[in-house]
């Protein structure tokens, strides 16, 4: 697992991790955990914990049957903010979005309640084609979001699209 420093995660070391068929790659810590995801989802999930994805980070790409272009933002936003705020005892931290004429990206932080647990999740789709790129890092609770936070940070803006 990462040392710690002033009371935050130290990086050991990083790894790159290619997905090549999804067209994605992104940088993790070289010390965390790689659980496989289930048959039929394509990605990564990576754990600095040995035995609970409570607190993650998920990478999944589904290509989807149409092409995105920015005439779908309005209909992607309502669709994000909707789902989000479906969520139990949501509490949004920021909603916010990135467009360009070839990748749409929206972003969102929050916490809310899975069953009596507070988690803190940071959510950012990526559309690219008729490719969409789901990133999701997750605290097994807020102060556990937050203290993984430099990390999932570093992953979450270094992904690459190829």
């Amino acid at each position: 697992m990462a040392e710690e420093l002033n009371g935050h995660p130290a990086y050991t070391g990083v790894a790159l991790h290619n997905d090549k068929r999804g067209g994605f790659s992104v940088w993790v810590p070289s010390d965390w955990y790689e659980i496989k995801l289930k048959r039929n989802h394509r990605g990564f999930l990576f754990s600095p914990y040995p035995d609970d994805i409570n607190t993650s980070i998920l990478m999944e790409k589904k290509k989807l049957k149409v092409e995105v272009t920015l005439q779908d933002i309005d209909l992607l936003r309502e669709i994000f903010h909707q789902d989000i705020q479906a969520l139990p005892g949501v509490e949004i931290e920021l909603l916010d979005e990135k467009l360009t004429e070839s990748i749409i990206v929206f972003d969102a932080r929050f916490s809310f309640l899975e069953g009596d647990n507070r988690r803190k999740r940071w959510v950012r789709n990526i559309y690219w084609g008729e490719g969409q790129l789901i990133v999701i890092a997750q605290g097994r609770t807020p102060e556990d979001f937050d203290y993984w936070l430099p990390m999932f940070f570093n992953s979450i803006t270094t992904t690459q699209i190829v």
